[in-house]
């Protein structure tokens, strides 16, 4: 779970939302005057989407193994071997 920690210095402008069928957006404006907390908030916001994208990046590795894993419909097919009786 990711988070964005929001010091003193940094002021909400504005919030708003929208909804397009089944996804939602949020849009958030923030403010502030120190340089360092800008740079803060760029590592934060840049920490989520190398988050967000290995996070991705294993569950498509685990359906990708879950494909190969699948096992065949039918088994293979036996060996032609002839059967010679120890008695003859």
């Amino acid at each position: 779970m990711s988070y964005l920690y929001l010091r003193s210095e940094t002021r909400l402008k504005s919030y708003s939302a929208t909804t397009t069928g089944t996804k939602s957006r949020v849009r958030i404006d923030l403010e502030t005057d120190s340089p360092s907390q800008l740079s803060f908030l760029l590592e934060d916001l840049a920490a989520i989407v190398a988050e967000q994208k290995a996070q991705a990046q294993r569950a498509k590795e685990a359906a990708a193994a879950a494909k190969r894993k699948k096992p065949l419909a039918l088994p293979a097919p036996l060996l032609g071997l002839p059967y010679y009786p120890e008695g003859e």
